[in-house]
């Protein structure tokens, strides 16, 4: 039997909405994958110059709070998933 290949999408760009474009198109390219990716959800982080230090590291607590609660959405899916 094969593995349930699973996809959660995350865009992250330096102004309010560049991400949105490049989430939708990943979507569809999925799709033509047969790759299921999580609806719901969405993560879109905006203004990441403000939310990340300058290695890298999350430094704003609302964002992580959210992004724990997003990962967690999608282990429930994957896991609701896998039985399908």
């Amino acid at each position: 039997m094969p593995r349930l290949q699973a996809a959660a999408i995350v865009s992250v760009s330096p102004g309010a909405l560049g991400g949105f474009g490049a989430n939708h198109h990943l979507r569809q390219s999925l799709v033509f994958l047969d790759m299921p990716a999580m609806q719901q959800p969405e993560a879109y982080i905006s203004n990441a110059a403000k939310l990340f230090d300058d290695a890298g590291a999350l430094k704003a607590d609302e964002t992580r709070a959210f992004l724990q609660s997003f990962m967690t959405a999608f282990a429930a899916w994957v896991e609701a998933n896998a039985r399908a």
